[in-house]
């Protein structure tokens, strides 16, 4: 689950096109423990102390005082933390600089020069929080950003980036590639090292041995034999391979049960399809080091708490990357959804806007630009679809259309000067209900007429719109709390396919964001694919005169 209010753009700003979006396990950890250089899987790996073993509870987020005492309380500590998330965020060479100092002062006594020093680097953290302070725009008070650092879910963050710092600068972490997907039960000289690294990151809680047996008794350099299924293939993880299960119980080579548990944990907390294959996506992931966790991270989180002070009360909240929507009443969470967003090309935008109605059983008109690249194709192949799909055709007279299935396949490989709307039912690609807001990209929320697409774990599908899996849920709170002719309501929702507009009592916020990592309720960091390429784009670099000291 996503944590509560974490990133979207300022509400109180337009909207804005893609091409203009530039702004915007682990309770045994050993904190202090000194990691071995990890110099070669092809060697011996050394057993090194992992970032966690079985997974956080809710408890690191509930209780402050357990986070304090994880903490040195030294001086130097009680900024290096701070420090160190901005210094990952890119924010300003000035963090990554006095970061590097502090890690020089930590543990050791601090004579005047340094104190002063000290002392200089927090009034520059301080002018950072006062900065964004005067940046934002806020329709009621805000929080001051001042006390973000106090915040136990940042404080739950640094506790992260430290750890993975400190793995960061005990480990390599070469780039691991495999010609084609490993299944269970497979063999690999891969083996050792990915074993190595799910240890390392908390996924499996004992070093297994394979990670420190030779990798074969043939030679250091086995050959990869793979399947020659894809790496985008989902077999199932027990029907896979079969005539390469090895007799030999403690083959090193071998992906046994144990890797293949600790490889579905791994895919669930990076959002893929927890079937123990290791294809692309889990390969790349594993590939990901300590470092660049790190920097995800603490990148998301900034944006995250910087947003958090705007947010009203009761709002709804769609993370495009996760797939997700959350609703929240009253500061909590009341309803969470899968949903379908647009695909890479055609890409769900970031805006801020306001439900102010809701349709049951809405008509749909398509946009021209859906009827060219989606409709018309399927028309030239089938001259029955617009029929079969409950499509009314117009001219732009606005007068009704009528032809022949052969005439339509005709039109629609040349000339096609018609608008299309597809009535109320069952097959009505905006299923029962639709939740409209103000926006300029004509994107809405709405139901479908697939269900069966919210099985999928990459839900980048649509055209731009929100197809909400929960809709039915989502209608009824609208229901209950804000339409304001609810016997209308009651006496049409049940039995009719009448389209009907609703109007509220009251709008309701609406969001989009962008989260790429986060810390979920048990405290682990979920990751997420950068589906749209926008990770880089975002910045939270600031002025260099902000950091001057008088």
């Amino acid at each position: 689950m996503m944590p509560v209010s974490r990133l979207t753009p300022n509400p109180n700003k337009r909207n804005r096109s893609w091409s203009s979006v530039k702004r915007w396990p682990f309770s045994t950890l050993l904190m202090g423990l000194s990691l071995v250089l990890i110099e070669s899987y092809a060697a011996k790996p050394p057993v090194t102390a992992p970032l966690s073993v079985e997974p956080h509870t809710v408890e690191l987020l509930a209780d402050a005082t357990s986070i304090e005492v994880a903490e040195p309380d030294t001086a130097v500590e009680q900024i290096l933390g701070q420090t160190l998330l901005l210094s990952l965020a890119d924010v300003s060479p000035v963090f990554s600089a006095n970061y590097q100092q502090l890690i020089q002062w930590r543990q050791r006594a601090l004579d005047n020069e340094k104190q002063v020093k000290l002392q200089q680097m927090q009034l520059q953290l301080n002018n950072y929080w006062r900065y964004l302070d005067a940046q934002a725009e806020c329709m009621t008070p805000c929080s001051s950003a001042t006390l973000l650092p106090k915040d136990v879910y940042f404080r739950a963050v640094v506790i992260k980036l430290k750890q993975l710092m400190t793995l960061a600068e005990s480990s390599t972490w070469d780039t691991l590639i495999l010609e084609d997907k490993l299944s269970p039960g497979q063999e690999s000289p891969l083996i050792a090292p990915i074993a190595q690294r799910l240890f390392l990151l908390g996924f499996l809680e004992n070093m297994p041995s394979t990670a420190s047996e030779p990798v074969s008794e043939l030679g250091s350099e086995p050959v990869i034999k793979p399947d020659t299924i894809s790496p985008d293939a989902t077999t199932p993880a027990g029907a896979v391979a079969q005539s390469k299960l090895v007799a030999t119980v403690n083959n090193p080579l071998r992906y046994d049960d144990a890797l293949v548990s600790a490889i579905k944990a791994f895919q669930t907390l990076h959002g893929l399809q927890a079937d123990g294959v290791i294809g692309k996506q889990t390969l790349y992931w594993l590939n990901q080091s300590p470092y660049a966790r790190a920097q995800l991270l603490a990148k998301n989180t900034l944006r995250q708490q910087i947003f958090t002070r705007t947010l009203p009360a009761s709002y709804l909240m769609i993370n495009i990357p996760a797939f997700e929507l959350q609703f929240v009443e009253a500061g909590k969470v009341i309803l969470n959804s899968k949903v379908i967003v647009g695909k890479a090309l055609r890409p769900t935008p970031l805006f801020s806007s306001h439900i102010s109605s809701v349709v049951l059983n809405p008509q749909w008109r398509v946009p021209r630009t859906i009827v060219r690249r989606d409709i018309l194709p399927h028309i030239r192949q089938d001259g029955h679809y617009l029929q079969d799909r409950g499509f009314d055709v117009y001219d732009y007279d606005g007068a009704q259309v009528e032809h022949s299935p052969q005439e339509w396949q005709e039109l629609a490989s040349s000339h096609f000067p018609y608008r299309l709307v597809q009535r109320p039912g069952a097959k009505n690609a905006l299923g029962r209900y639709k939740f409209h807001f103000d926006n300029s990209f004509s994107v809405y929320l709405h139901g479908t007429s697939e269900p069966s697409l919210f099985k999928k774990t990459d839900r980048a599908l649509s055209s731009g719109c929100i197809r909400v899996e929960k809709v039915e849920e989502l209608a009824r709170w609208f229901q209950t709390h804000l339409v304001k002719d609810t016997r209308l309501w009651d006496k049409l929702a049940p039995n009719t396919t009448q389209s009907q507009w609703f109007a509220l009592s009251d709008t309701m916020p609406v969001y989009t964001v962008y989260w790429t990592a986060w810390l979920d309720d048990a405290g682990q960091i979920q990751y997420r694919n950068d589906i749209y390429q926008l990770e880089a784009e975002f910045t939270q670099a600031v002025p260099a005169a902000i950091f001057y000291i008088l």
